[in-house]
């Protein structure tokens, strides 16, 4: 007779830590949602790249200029890395917050990126958690 303590551990484990990863989508997504609601769309140059060193990998992070809708000039920080494949010069589109020109991201599906990995381990640990409950009873 096997011992049920792993199925005992393992399915309030999983499924706890898929209740967590849906709460961080459903937040991810409703973030996402609220900037791209009163986001406006600009063209920019790339000023230059902002390299930021975390152990094995630098992440790039460009200055952009761009002119918002009511015609003043913006040069700022984007929060989105970016690959440095971007050479300086390069023409590219950015969402900006009207309220707050400086607060801007690069127009681009990897701004989804942290709510596709939220809803994909929300998917893997309910998954593994319904089938230790499932496989103990």
């Amino acid at each position: 007779m096997r011992s049920q303590l792993p199925h005992a551990i393992i399915a309030p484990v999983f499924l706890t830590l898929g209740v967590l990863a849906v709460a961080w989508a459903v937040l991810a997504f409703r973030s996402q949602r609220r900037f791209l609601s009163k986001a406006m769309r600009a063209t920019g140059v790339v000023k230059s790249l902002t390299a930021e060193r975390l152990e094995k990998t630098t992440f790039y992070f460009p200055v952009i200029t761009f002119t918002t809708a009511a015609g003043v000039p913006v040069t700022a920080q984007s929060k989105t890395s970016i690959s440095s494949s971007y050479p300086i010069g390069k023409t590219i589109s950015v969402l900006y917050d009207p309220n707050d020109p400086n607060s801007l991201e690069i127009d681009a599906w990897s701004r989804w990126v942290v709510v596709a990995a939220a809803t994909f381990l929300a998917i893997v640990f309910v998954g593994i958690g319904t089938a230790a409950l499932i496989s103990s009873s």
